[in-house]
């Protein structure tokens, strides 16, 4: 017969698990203010518990599903007491933590979000009362959870868009970042990373628009030159600028049906005429070479501008 789970049953498992040095009699008492604060510490500190964040991982497991619905079968859902209410509270702010969903800032430290209706806006190096949070907080661990937020926002902005830049952060920046929760300085390490490969592709991409590049523009660049950061070299610029032309006035009319097959036919001819033109720019690019990265990024990118961002089944492109 399956026990019942019952509301004194949670305060004993939860207490047991991961509460035994906390005092939550406290709650009962506390503040709006004073909640908010004693729920951020205890997160940082669930985080810290055992390696990867597994306490936490744990803790809102008890309240929340993978997809953020609540389990029906936990009482404290029903309870009316403050010390139950500060149960779910913290679940709320560990899923989006774990989950590494933007959340309002001001609950981490009241002033640091700027966009209440759209979370999104203040995880961003804009947002200077935020990098500086990010260096100066005690709570090195939800340092670490709000980096990798920010580090989640970029992949979003780059993939599918900026391949050299994409690459770079995969290079550089790991998502794999459980191990570093443990220790305050492998906190400060790993944000420390975050905002510095953040910050690099910012002022390499203000650089380009300095240049008055297109993004397309950008990151034909990157492809010719086979990486990012650089120093946007004369003869790639105008290269970059003459093959986005050439691919622009190549492409299908709208109204011709695009397909994997049309693209292999499509995009042979068009490589030869972006080898002349890099070549006339003094840029070698060699289309024999299958493992050439700049052969890849600009694969990927005449496919993105031959399909007009039209997504279909395959996970792979063609060649």
């Amino acid at each position: 017969m399956k026990k019942e789970i019952t509301v004194e049953y949670m305060h004993d498992l939860l207490k047991k698990s991961v509460f035994k040095n906390v005092d939550l009699s406290k709650v009962e008492g506390m503040s709006d203010d004073e909640r908010r604060k004693f729920t951020v510490a205890e997160a940082d500190d669930l985080l810290g518990q055992r390696e990867y964040g597994d306490s936490m991982y744990w803790y809102v497991g008890q309240f929340l599903h993978d997809d953020g619905m609540r389990r029906l079968d936990n009482p404290l859902y029903q309870e009316e007491g403050a010390l139950a209410k500060w149960y779910i509270e913290l679940a709320d702010l560990g899923y989006a933590l774990i989950f590494h969903l933007p959340s309002d800032l001001d609950y981490l430290e009241p002033g640091l979000g700027q966009h209440p209706y759209d979370f999104e806006l203040d995880y961003t190096l804009g947002n200077e009362r935020l990098t500086k949070w990010l260096h100066d907080t005690p709570y090195r661990r939800l340092a670490v959870m709000t980096a990798r937020i920010m580090l989640d926002l970029e992949y979003e902005r780059v993939v599918a868009h900026f391949d050299a830049v994409q690459d770079y952060y995969a290079e550089h920046c790991t998502t794999d970042f459980g191990g570093y929760l443990k220790q305050d300085a492998k906190c400060d390490k790993y944000v420390d990373e975050v905002l510095h490969c953040i910050q690099t592709v910012s002022d390499h991409q203000q650089q380009g628009r300095a240049l008055g590049l297109s993004d397309d523009e950008m990151r034909v660049v990157d492809a010719l030159w086979g990486w990012m950061p650089h120093d946007y070299d004369k003869d790639c610029v105008e290269a970059a600028r003459d093959i986005c032309q050439a691919v622009e006035a190549s492409l299908p009319a709208p109204t011709v049906i695009r397909s994997r097959n049309g693209f292999i036919a499509y995009k042979k001819p068009v490589m030869k005429q972006l080898e002349a033109i890099a070549k006339k720019h003094d840029v070698d690019i060699n289309l024999t070479d299958e493992y050439n990265i700049t052969m890849g990024y600009l694969t990927e990118w005449l496919y993105a501008k031959y399909s007009r961002g039209l997504i279909d089944n395959d996970d792979d492109l063609i060649g």
